[in-house]
């Protein structure tokens, strides 16, 4: 279309749609989101904790769709400028340009489930549990039993309380899996 659409939600008010001229692809823009709902600004964490928790879902949206283009912006400056690319482009991208030559592919095919994605090398292991990501489908998911499964995997190759990096994609018939159960 030529024009694009602007959705306007506020506190009291009828959403307002109107024309705009704006670029193919969406903006989501959220400011003052508890601004008259004092009882719910009060289960608010610190600016920097619910930055963190933006800047994780950001990267979950971003790694299970490396074909399309991202940009964060907090407090109007750009974080990150996301072209569409690859999924090893789209890591690189999000966390880093050493990144690249950490990562070491898998591909497995089953009857059951396609796997494929990345996993980091044993000896850039990390304190903490970062970078790890599952999904299923494309949506990402926590599993301790699947996290246990890559655990067991690098088991005699990390250092003592170091974790692994991964990045795996799950593909299995949409029939089989209760995408709000797993």
């Amino acid at each position: 279309a030529l024009a694009g659409h602007r959705l306007e939600v506020a506190p009291g008010k009828p959403p307002r749609i109107s024309e705009a001229g704006c670029p193919p692809g969406t903006t989501v823009e959220v400011a003052d989101l508890f601004f008259n709902i004092p009882a719910r600004r009060n289960f608010l964490k610190s600016a920097r904790v619910e930055y963190r928790h933006v800047l994780e879902e950001f990267q979950r949206v971003a790694l299970a769709h490396p074909d399309i283009s991202f940009s964060l912006f907090h407090d109007d400056s750009e974080l990150f400028q996301l072209p569409a690319s690859n999924l090893r482009k789209r890591i690189v991208h999000l966390f880093g340009s050493r990144m690249n030559g950490r990562l070491v592919p898998l591909e497995e095919e089953t009857q059951v489930v396609h796997l494929a994605g990345f996993i980091c090398k044993p000896e850039f292991a990390k304190k903490s549990r970062g970078e790890q990501f599952f999904f299923v489908n494309n949506r990402f998911i926590k599993s301790s039993y699947l996290h246990h499964a890559v655990i067991s995997a690098f088991e005699g190759l990390l250092k003592p309380d170091t974790q692994p990096g991964y990045f795996i994609f799950l593909q299995v018939p949409e029939d089989s899996i209760d995408i709000n159960i797993h």
